[in-house]
């Protein structure tokens, strides 16, 4: 009996989350010590808008006000991923696959528990089918877009707005595991964070061994913020990838990923916006370790992949290494 008509029954929860075995009827006082599973879910899509949908004006609880994509309370015998494949089914007509799927965040209420769905999905407007009682429209808006309706009172006011889409990308969007990671030029507020990266990395890099020669890097590092040829990856504030580079000598001169964030493609996009700082009429070179070195294993196949090709053997900072050559263009 999961409902007919106004009839609505849901689940009942501990505070702990565990099911009591009882029932409660939509529309009746919860009693206390009751609670009840809640879901939301928010599509975004690749250039960070959010699927909002317009209430219908006589539909009860925030009539006529923009909200998510979808949601509702799960039903009896649902759990909380199958109730939130039926509400966006239901509301605006996708069909959904979350079973791999687990909630980005919950938040208590009240009465139950809020589960948070942010998804990443190409959604075409105009195949949806909305559902007449509920939905009078949809349509995609940006992060800008959705304060401004907040701050007009057309947007339901939930607290956490102006942050949703930075979660959403530190969640990584549930189909983009890069989503979270952000490379650019690297400014003074992330020295500190680099640091930090560089104490992880610093055994397999020659020339870092004491602190005098940390504190020399530093200001190198600073000295390449200044001059716009420091790159950095990151996951919120968190620098996860490093890249120094000189205009000058057209060459890589340091480059550096945080071990919990490789094989993620951040190596190849900071190089990405190096080249495009570097002259492509003339060779750009990098140092890396010699091949019988097991520590080049991975840098060796990198620069491959990205069409430098193997040149002289070197000695750098002591150490024995040898140079690739990126062709000019």
């Amino acid at each position: 009996m999961t409902g007919t008509g106004e009839e609505e029954f849901w689940d009942i929860y501990t505070k702990d989350r565990e099911k009591t075995g009882r029932l409660h009827r939509r529309g009746d006082e919860m009693k206390e010590g009751e609670f009840h599973i809640v879901v939301h879910v928010c599509i975004f899509n690749s250039r960070n808008q959010l699927l909002i949908q317009h209430r219908q004006p006589f539909k009860r609880g925030w009539p006529n006000m923009w909200d998510l994509t979808a949601g509702g309370s799960a039903l009896q015998g649902e759990n909380s991923r199958q109730a939130a494949e039926r509400e966006v089914f239901e509301e605006i007509g996708l069909k959904l696959d979350l079973s791999d799927v687990r909630a980005d965040f919950s938040i208590g209420f009240d009465e139950g528990f809020d589960d948070y769905y942010l998804l990443e999905r190409e959604v075409d407007l105009s195949q949806l089918c909305l559902q007449e009682e509920e939905v009078q429209e949809v349509r995609w808006a940006d992060r800008e877009e959705v304060l401004a309706m907040q701050k007009q009172g057309t947007m339901i006011p939930y607290w956490f707005l102006d942050r949703l889409f930075e979660v959403r990308n530190m969640c990584g969007a549930h189909g983009n595991s890069k989503r979270d990671i952000k490379t650019g030029f690297a400014s003074m507020d992330n020295l500190t964070s680099w640091m930090n990266l560089v104490e992880i990395v610093r055994d397999g890099f020659p020339g870092l061994e004491t602190e005098e020669e940390l504190d020399g890097y530093k200001e190198t590092v600073i000295k390449n913020i200044e001059r716009r040829s420091a790159i950095c990856a990151l996951r919120g504030n968190m620098v996860v990838g490093i890249l120094l580079f000189s205009v000058k000598h057209n060459m890589l001169a340091c480059m550096a990923v945080h071990p919990d964030y490789r094989r993620r493609g951040i190596a190849k996009d900071m190089i990405g916006l190096m080249l495009n700082e570097l002259d492509r009429s003339r060779e750009i070179v990098v140092t890396t370790f010699r091949e019988e070195d097991p520590k080049g294993t991975a840098p060796r196949a990198l620069y491959r992949s990205l069409g430098f090709r193997p040149g002289e053997l070197c000695i750098e900072q002591g150490y024995p290494s040898q140079i690739f050559v990126l062709d000019e263009k």
